[in-house]
């Protein structure tokens, strides 16, 4: 039997790279912050408006994530910048047919936010 995802086919591929198109945007912004800026603050709900997650506050706060967050240059930004939390929500508002099957790192991220 098809789960939902298989059966909505080439939309579950659209879903995907707009997903990709978002979040490496988010990416670049992000690594780029790293390499100008090393012990700045970033606001982290700024950011994601600027990168093209339209997310508003009470969504941001239902995340439970820290506006600001320090940039940490020495380490890979997605060690330090909360995208797991974004990502769940993302497709859980956009694409709530889609959250399933969930990536390998589902379980680890599932139990740090409220997806």
């Amino acid at each position: 039997m098809a789960t939902d995802y298989e059966s909505q086919g080439s939309d579950a591929t659209g879903a995907n790279q707009e997903a990709n198109r978002l979040f490496g945007e988010l990416a670049r912004t992000v690594e780029s912050l790293a390499r100008e800026g090393g012990d700045s603050e970033v606001d982290v709900l700024d950011l994601c408006r600027r990168c093209g997650l339209e997310i508003d506050d009470a969504e941001f706060r239902e995340l439970q994530v820290a506006r600001r967050i320090y940039v940490h240059p020495w380490l890979p930004w997605h060690y330090w910048f909360p995208w797991r939390p974004l990502w769940c929500w993302w497709w859980r508002r956009f694409y709530p047919y889609y959250y399933h099957p969930y990536p390998w790192w589902w379980h680890r991220c599932h139990h740090q936010c409220c997806c």
